[in-house]
């Protein structure tokens, strides 16, 4: 399988167990299709956002972290966070992205809201 989520990424034999997923060519890859990666990798392994390539279990921000983005933190998308749920923090211009403690409302803005 590969050894991480990257383009240069190289195919090895993988000493543990291996997850399948289909990728599309603008992820990095060059080409769409199913791809085969070796789990259990370690912390600051790219893992794109497939928590099941992290021995961890946590991919945050592409790269296996020790664990999720914890609510209140900053965070860039939904799969960073414990809660699943990334948003920002007020409706205003200079709002931040965060982990979201319980529910999250989507809306549709416009540039000339804030």
């Amino acid at each position: 399988g590969y050894d991480s989520f990257s383009a240069d990424a190289t195919r090895v034999c993988c000493e543990g167990n291996h997850y399948s997923l289909y990728t599309f060519s603008n992820d990095v890859w060059l080409t769409t299709g199913s791809k085969t990666f070796c789990q259990d990798r370690t912390v600051g392994t790219l893992c794109g956002v497939t928590d099941e390539i992290c021995s961890s279990g946590a991919c945050v921000g592409g790269i296996c972290a020790e664990l999720k983005t914890a609510d209140g933190d900053e965070c860039d998308i939904d799969n960073d966070c414990v809660s699943d749920r990334c948003g920002y923090d007020s409706f205003s211009a200079g709002a931040t992205r965060v982990c979201c403690e319980g529910n999250h409302y989507s809306i549709y803005t416009f540039s000339n809201d804030v």
